[in-house]
Protein backbone atom coordinates (compact mmCIF):
# COMPACT_ATOMS: atom_id res chain seq x y z
CA UNK A 1 0.00 0.00 0.00
CA UNK A 2 2.86 2.34 0.78
CA UNK A 3 5.86 3.16 -1.34
CA UNK A 4 9.41 3.88 -0.29
CA UNK A 5 10.24 7.56 -0.49
CA UNK A 6 13.24 9.75 0.03
CA UNK A 7 13.14 11.85 3.16
CA UNK A 8 13.55 15.61 2.99
CA UNK A 9 13.39 16.99 6.54
CA UNK A 10 11.41 20.12 7.19
CA UNK A 11 13.36 23.00 8.64
CA UNK A 12 13.49 23.27 12.40
CA UNK A 13 10.77 25.67 13.46
CA UNK A 14 9.84 27.62 16.53
CA UNK A 15 6.30 28.79 17.48
CA UNK A 16 7.51 32.38 17.79
CA UNK A 17 9.22 32.55 14.40
CA UNK A 18 7.77 34.65 11.60
CA UNK A 19 5.79 33.00 8.84
CA UNK A 20 8.50 33.77 6.27
CA UNK A 21 11.02 31.77 8.35
CA UNK A 22 8.70 28.77 8.71
CA UNK A 23 7.20 28.52 5.20
CA UNK A 24 9.52 26.17 3.30
CA UNK A 25 8.78 23.88 0.36
CA UNK A 26 7.62 20.39 1.20
CA UNK A 27 8.67 17.30 -0.68
CA UNK A 28 5.67 15.79 -2.52
CA UNK A 29 5.72 12.07 -2.13
CA UNK A 30 2.37 10.60 -3.24
CA UNK A 31 1.12 10.41 -6.79
CA UNK A 32 -2.44 10.89 -5.60
CA UNK A 33 -1.80 14.46 -4.53
CA UNK A 34 -2.95 17.10 -6.99
CA UNK A 35 -0.67 19.91 -8.11
CA UNK A 36 -1.40 23.24 -6.50
CA UNK A 37 -1.93 25.00 -9.83
CA UNK A 38 -4.86 22.71 -10.63
CA UNK A 39 -6.77 23.93 -7.58
CA UNK A 40 -8.82 27.06 -7.28
CA UNK A 41 -7.83 28.99 -4.15
CA UNK A 42 -10.36 29.68 -1.45
CA UNK A 43 -11.40 33.31 -1.61
CA UNK A 44 -13.73 33.51 1.36
CA UNK A 45 -13.54 32.26 4.90
CA UNK A 46 -16.34 29.99 6.16
CA UNK A 47 -19.21 31.66 7.94
CA UNK A 48 -19.70 31.02 11.62
CA UNK A 49 -22.79 28.84 12.16
CA UNK A 50 -25.83 30.20 13.95
CA UNK A 51 -25.27 29.65 17.69
CA UNK A 52 -27.50 27.07 19.32
CA UNK A 53 -28.88 27.22 22.83
CA UNK A 54 -26.40 25.62 25.27
CA UNK A 55 -27.58 22.35 26.83
CA UNK A 56 -26.91 21.04 30.33
CA UNK A 57 -23.98 18.98 29.07
CA UNK A 58 -22.54 22.10 27.44
CA UNK A 59 -22.70 23.97 30.73
CA UNK A 60 -21.10 21.06 32.62
CA UNK A 61 -18.34 20.84 30.02
CA UNK A 62 -17.69 24.57 30.23
CA UNK A 63 -17.57 24.43 34.03
CA UNK A 64 -15.17 21.46 33.91
CA UNK A 65 -12.90 23.21 31.44
CA UNK A 66 -12.81 26.33 33.62
CA UNK A 67 -11.99 24.24 36.69
CA UNK A 68 -9.14 22.45 34.89
CA UNK A 69 -7.75 25.73 33.66
CA UNK A 70 -8.02 27.32 37.10
CA UNK A 71 -6.32 24.36 38.80
CA UNK A 72 -3.29 24.58 36.51
CA UNK A 73 -1.19 27.10 38.53
CA UNK A 74 -2.12 25.33 41.79
CA UNK A 75 -1.03 21.93 40.47
CA UNK A 76 2.25 23.37 39.17
CA UNK A 77 2.97 24.77 42.64
CA UNK A 78 2.10 21.44 44.27
CA UNK A 79 4.33 19.55 41.83
CA UNK A 80 7.24 21.89 42.50
CA UNK A 81 6.87 21.52 46.27
CA UNK A 82 6.66 17.72 46.14
CA UNK A 83 9.69 17.52 43.87
CA UNK A 84 11.61 19.86 46.16
CA UNK A 85 10.85 17.71 49.21
CA UNK A 86 12.15 14.56 47.53
CA UNK A 87 15.26 16.29 46.18
CA UNK A 88 16.00 17.83 49.56
CA UNK A 89 15.61 14.48 51.35
CA UNK A 90 17.83 12.72 48.85
CA UNK A 91 20.79 15.05 49.23
CA UNK A 92 20.29 15.56 52.99
CA UNK A 93 19.67 11.98 54.08
CA UNK A 94 20.07 9.33 51.38
CA UNK A 95 23.44 10.38 49.98
CA UNK A 96 25.01 10.84 53.49
CA UNK A 97 23.52 7.46 54.53
CA UNK A 98 25.42 5.63 51.78
CA UNK A 99 28.44 7.82 51.12
CA UNK A 100 30.57 10.32 52.98
CA UNK A 101 33.44 12.43 51.76
CA UNK A 102 36.70 11.08 53.20
CA UNK A 103 39.44 13.64 53.48
CA UNK A 104 42.86 12.52 52.31
CA UNK A 105 41.62 9.68 50.06
CA UNK A 106 41.56 11.75 46.91
CA UNK A 107 39.44 11.27 43.81
CA UNK A 108 39.46 7.47 43.61
CA UNK A 109 38.88 7.07 47.32
CA UNK A 110 35.67 9.07 46.99
CA UNK A 111 34.67 7.77 43.56
CA UNK A 112 31.33 6.34 44.74
CA UNK A 113 30.36 9.62 46.35
CA UNK A 114 31.36 11.61 43.25
CA UNK A 115 29.56 9.34 40.77
CA UNK A 116 26.34 9.37 42.80
CA UNK A 117 26.44 13.15 43.14
CA UNK A 118 27.00 13.58 39.38
CA UNK A 119 24.25 11.10 38.45
CA UNK A 120 21.78 12.59 40.94
CA UNK A 121 22.52 16.14 39.79
CA UNK A 122 21.99 15.07 36.17
CA UNK A 123 18.58 13.61 37.03
CA UNK A 124 17.55 16.75 38.92
CA UNK A 125 18.67 18.91 36.00
CA UNK A 126 16.67 16.75 33.58
CA UNK A 127 13.53 16.86 35.72
CA UNK A 128 13.52 20.59 36.41
CA UNK A 129 14.63 21.74 32.95
CA UNK A 130 12.15 19.59 31.02
CA UNK A 131 9.30 20.46 33.38
CA UNK A 132 10.03 24.15 32.92
CA UNK A 133 10.19 23.75 29.13
CA UNK A 134 6.95 21.74 29.05
CA UNK A 135 5.15 24.43 31.06
CA UNK A 136 6.60 27.48 29.32
CA UNK A 137 6.71 26.27 25.71
CA UNK A 138 3.44 26.79 23.78
CA UNK A 139 2.23 23.54 22.28
CA UNK A 140 1.57 25.28 18.97
CA UNK A 141 -1.55 26.72 17.37
CA UNK A 142 -2.88 27.26 13.87
CA UNK A 143 -2.07 30.97 14.06
CA UNK A 144 1.62 30.51 14.93
CA UNK A 145 3.68 32.78 12.68
CA UNK A 146 0.59 34.47 11.25
CA UNK A 147 0.52 38.21 11.74
CA UNK A 148 -2.60 40.33 12.19
CA UNK A 149 -4.74 40.26 9.08
CA UNK A 150 -8.43 40.47 8.05
CA UNK A 151 -10.44 37.27 8.27
CA UNK A 152 -10.20 36.40 4.57
CA UNK A 153 -6.46 37.10 4.41
CA UNK A 154 -5.93 35.16 7.62
CA UNK A 155 -7.81 32.19 6.18
CA UNK A 156 -5.65 32.27 3.05
CA UNK A 157 -2.37 32.51 4.97
CA UNK A 158 -3.21 29.52 7.12
CA UNK A 159 -4.16 27.52 4.02
CA UNK A 160 -0.84 28.37 2.39
CA UNK A 161 1.00 26.78 5.35
CA UNK A 162 -0.89 23.50 5.05
CA UNK A 163 0.51 20.71 2.92
CA UNK A 164 -2.31 20.79 0.42
CA UNK A 165 -5.95 21.81 0.30
CA UNK A 166 -8.99 21.29 -1.83
CA UNK A 167 -12.00 23.45 -2.57
CA UNK A 168 -13.43 22.44 0.82
CA UNK A 169 -10.46 22.30 3.25
CA UNK A 170 -10.84 20.73 6.71
CA UNK A 171 -12.08 23.45 9.04
CA UNK A 172 -12.47 23.53 12.81
CA UNK A 173 -16.14 24.06 13.62
CA UNK A 174 -15.19 25.93 16.78
CA UNK A 175 -12.27 28.10 15.66
CA UNK A 176 -13.64 28.56 12.13
CA UNK A 177 -10.09 28.28 10.76
CA UNK A 178 -8.45 25.69 8.51
CA UNK A 179 -7.38 22.65 10.50
CA UNK A 180 -3.98 21.19 9.50
CA UNK A 181 -3.38 17.47 9.74
CA UNK A 182 -2.88 16.07 13.26
CA UNK A 183 -4.45 19.23 14.71
CA UNK A 184 -7.32 19.03 17.20
CA UNK A 185 -9.32 21.50 19.23
CA UNK A 186 -8.69 21.77 22.98
CA UNK A 187 -11.80 22.80 24.88
CA UNK A 188 -9.70 23.99 27.84
CA UNK A 189 -7.37 26.28 25.87
CA UNK A 190 -10.16 27.26 23.43
CA UNK A 191 -7.99 26.79 20.35
CA UNK A 192 -6.73 24.19 17.90
CA UNK A 193 -3.39 22.69 18.92
CA UNK A 194 -0.82 21.39 16.44
CA UNK A 195 -0.13 17.63 16.71
CA UNK A 196 -2.41 17.59 19.73
CA UNK A 197 -1.89 14.81 22.27
CA UNK A 198 -3.82 15.92 25.37
CA UNK A 199 -4.28 18.78 27.81
CA UNK A 200 -2.26 18.24 30.99
CA UNK A 201 -3.38 20.26 34.05
CA UNK A 202 -0.07 19.44 35.79
CA UNK A 203 1.79 21.62 33.28
CA UNK A 204 -1.12 24.03 32.76
CA UNK A 205 -0.62 23.52 29.05
CA UNK A 206 -1.47 21.28 26.13
CA UNK A 207 0.98 18.63 25.01
CA UNK A 208 1.50 19.25 21.33
CA UNK A 209 4.02 19.68 18.53
CA UNK A 210 6.43 22.10 20.19
CA UNK A 211 6.54 20.71 23.75
CA UNK A 212 5.83 16.97 23.39
CA UNK A 213 9.56 16.21 23.58
CA UNK A 214 9.89 18.05 26.90
CA UNK A 215 6.82 16.34 28.35
CA UNK A 216 8.07 12.88 27.42
CA UNK A 217 11.57 13.55 28.77
CA UNK A 218 10.13 14.98 31.99
CA UNK A 219 8.22 11.73 32.50
CA UNK A 220 11.35 9.72 31.69
CA UNK A 221 13.70 11.59 34.03
CA UNK A 222 11.13 11.68 36.82
CA UNK A 223 10.26 7.97 36.71
CA UNK A 224 13.99 7.08 36.56
CA UNK A 225 14.72 9.35 39.53
CA UNK A 226 11.83 7.85 41.54
CA UNK A 227 13.12 4.32 40.94
CA UNK A 228 16.61 5.39 41.98
CA UNK A 229 15.25 7.23 45.03
CA UNK A 230 13.21 4.21 46.19
CA UNK A 231 16.13 1.77 45.86
CA UNK A 232 18.61 4.07 47.60
CA UNK A 233 16.07 5.13 50.21
CA UNK A 234 15.18 1.70 51.60
CA UNK A 235 17.82 1.85 54.32
CA UNK A 236 17.03 5.41 55.50
CA UNK A 237 13.29 4.61 55.33
CA UNK A 238 13.62 1.56 57.59
CA UNK A 239 15.75 3.57 60.00
CA UNK A 240 13.18 6.39 60.00
CA UNK A 241 10.31 3.93 60.53
CA UNK A 242 12.05 2.30 63.50
CA UNK A 243 10.50 4.46 66.21
CA UNK A 244 11.96 2.23 68.95
CA UNK A 245 15.42 3.54 68.09
CA UNK A 246 14.52 6.73 69.90
CA UNK A 247 16.99 9.50 69.24
CA UNK A 248 19.19 7.28 67.06
CA UNK A 249 18.50 9.42 63.99
CA UNK A 250 21.78 11.03 62.88
CA UNK A 251 20.25 13.57 60.49
CA UNK A 252 18.91 17.00 61.29
CA UNK A 253 15.98 16.50 58.89
CA UNK A 254 12.92 15.04 60.62
CA UNK A 255 12.51 11.29 60.09
CA UNK A 256 8.80 11.64 59.23
CA UNK A 257 9.72 13.75 56.20
CA UNK A 258 12.07 11.06 54.96
CA UNK A 259 9.40 8.38 55.37
CA UNK A 260 6.90 10.57 53.52
CA UNK A 261 9.36 11.17 50.67
CA UNK A 262 9.96 7.43 50.22
CA UNK A 263 6.23 6.66 50.03
CA UNK A 264 5.74 9.64 47.69
CA UNK A 265 8.52 8.40 45.39
CA UNK A 266 6.83 5.00 45.13
CA UNK A 267 3.45 6.55 44.26
CA UNK A 268 4.88 9.02 41.73
CA UNK A 269 7.10 6.35 40.19
CA UNK A 270 4.18 4.00 39.55
CA UNK A 271 1.89 6.71 38.14
CA UNK A 272 4.46 8.62 36.10
CA UNK A 273 6.27 5.46 35.04
CA UNK A 274 3.09 4.02 33.57
CA UNK A 275 2.34 7.22 31.71
CA UNK A 276 5.93 7.41 30.51
CA UNK A 277 5.77 3.88 29.08
CA UNK A 278 2.57 4.77 27.26
CA UNK A 279 4.07 7.91 25.70
CA UNK A 280 7.23 6.05 24.70
CA UNK A 281 5.03 3.51 22.91
CA UNK A 282 3.27 6.37 21.09
CA UNK A 283 6.61 7.95 20.16
CA UNK A 284 8.08 4.71 18.79
CA UNK A 285 4.95 4.16 16.67
CA UNK A 286 4.61 7.81 15.53
CA UNK A 287 1.21 8.42 17.12
CA UNK A 288 -0.43 10.80 19.53
CA UNK A 289 -2.95 9.68 22.16
CA UNK A 290 -5.92 10.63 20.00
CA UNK A 291 -4.37 9.14 16.87
CA UNK A 292 -3.79 5.84 18.65
CA UNK A 293 -7.50 5.53 19.44
CA UNK A 294 -8.40 6.50 15.87
CA UNK A 295 -5.84 4.13 14.36
CA UNK A 296 -7.06 1.24 16.53
CA UNK A 297 -10.60 1.82 15.24
CA UNK A 298 -9.52 2.14 11.61
CA UNK A 299 -7.28 -0.93 11.93
CA UNK A 300 -10.30 -2.92 13.10
CA UNK A 301 -12.35 -1.71 10.14
CA UNK A 302 -9.55 -2.54 7.71
CA UNK A 303 -9.19 -6.02 9.16
CA UNK A 304 -12.91 -6.71 8.58
CA UNK A 305 -12.45 -5.69 4.93
CA UNK A 306 -9.34 -7.81 4.49
CA UNK A 307 -7.11 -4.76 4.15
CA UNK A 308 -3.88 -3.83 5.90
CA UNK A 309 -3.75 -0.61 7.90
CA UNK A 310 -0.71 1.64 7.47
CA UNK A 311 0.11 4.56 9.75
CA UNK A 312 1.06 7.29 7.28
CA UNK A 313 3.49 8.93 9.74
CA UNK A 314 5.37 5.76 10.75
CA UNK A 315 8.97 5.58 9.47
CA UNK A 316 10.03 2.73 11.75
CA UNK A 317 11.37 2.88 15.30
CA UNK A 318 14.66 4.61 14.50
CA UNK A 319 13.10 6.95 11.97
CA UNK A 320 10.38 7.93 14.43
CA UNK A 321 12.95 8.61 17.15
CA UNK A 322 14.98 10.79 14.81
CA UNK A 323 11.86 12.71 13.80
CA UNK A 324 10.67 13.16 17.37
CA UNK A 325 14.01 14.31 18.81
CA UNK A 326 15.13 16.14 15.66
CA UNK A 327 18.44 14.26 15.59
CA UNK A 328 20.51 12.17 13.22
CA UNK A 329 20.32 12.13 9.41
CA UNK A 330 16.61 12.93 9.48
CA UNK A 331 16.97 15.85 11.88
CA UNK A 332 19.17 18.85 12.50
CA UNK A 333 21.02 17.99 15.74
CA UNK A 334 23.56 15.31 16.80
CA UNK A 335 22.43 12.12 18.53
CA UNK A 336 23.73 12.99 21.99
CA UNK A 337 21.36 15.96 22.31
CA UNK A 338 18.51 13.47 22.83
CA UNK A 339 20.04 12.66 26.23
CA UNK A 340 20.53 16.26 27.32
CA UNK A 341 17.74 18.45 28.75
CA UNK A 342 18.27 21.20 26.18
CA UNK A 343 15.69 23.43 24.54
CA UNK A 344 15.64 21.97 21.03
CA UNK A 345 12.71 22.69 18.67
CA UNK A 346 11.04 19.91 16.67
CA UNK A 347 11.19 19.42 12.91
CA UNK A 348 8.82 21.62 10.91
CA UNK A 349 6.09 24.06 11.85
CA UNK A 350 3.54 21.44 12.95
CA UNK A 351 1.20 22.15 10.04
CA UNK A 352 2.80 19.78 7.54
CA UNK A 353 4.31 16.36 8.11
CA UNK A 354 6.27 13.90 6.00
CA UNK A 355 4.35 10.74 5.20
CA UNK A 356 5.69 7.26 4.71
CA UNK A 357 2.79 6.28 2.43
CA UNK A 358 -0.97 6.29 2.13
CA UNK A 359 -3.09 6.31 5.24
CA UNK A 360 -6.29 7.54 6.81
CA UNK A 361 -7.24 10.78 8.55
CA UNK A 362 -10.28 10.74 10.82
CA UNK A 363 -12.03 14.08 11.41
CA UNK A 364 -13.71 14.40 14.81
CA UNK A 365 -15.95 17.23 13.65
CA UNK A 366 -17.78 19.03 16.44
CA UNK A 367 -16.50 16.54 19.03
CA UNK A 368 -12.89 17.39 18.20
CA UNK A 369 -11.72 18.28 21.70
CA UNK A 370 -10.17 16.66 24.74
CA UNK A 371 -10.02 17.45 28.45
CA UNK A 372 -7.75 14.77 29.90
Amino acid sequence: MSTSIGFQPLATADPDMDLEMQAQPLHRHTQEQVDDEDLEPITTAPRRPFPRKPTLSDRVEKLTDSAIKGLGPILITVAFLLLSVCIFCFFSVIIPYHYTWNEGQGFFGNLGYILNMVWSSYLVWGIMANYYYAVRTPAGSVLDGVKNAPNEALFQVVLSEMECYTEVPPTCKRCMLPKPERTHHCSVCKKCVLKYDHHCPWIHNCVGHFNHRYFLMFLTYLSTACFYFVIMGVGPFLLAADLESGDNWPYWLDRSLMAFAEVLAVAIGVAVGGMGCWHWFLTLTAQTTLEQYNNAYIKKMCKKRGETFTNMYDFGIFGNLMDFFNVGPRGHYPWYTAFLPLRIPPIGNGKRFERSGRGFVLDFGEEDDDMV
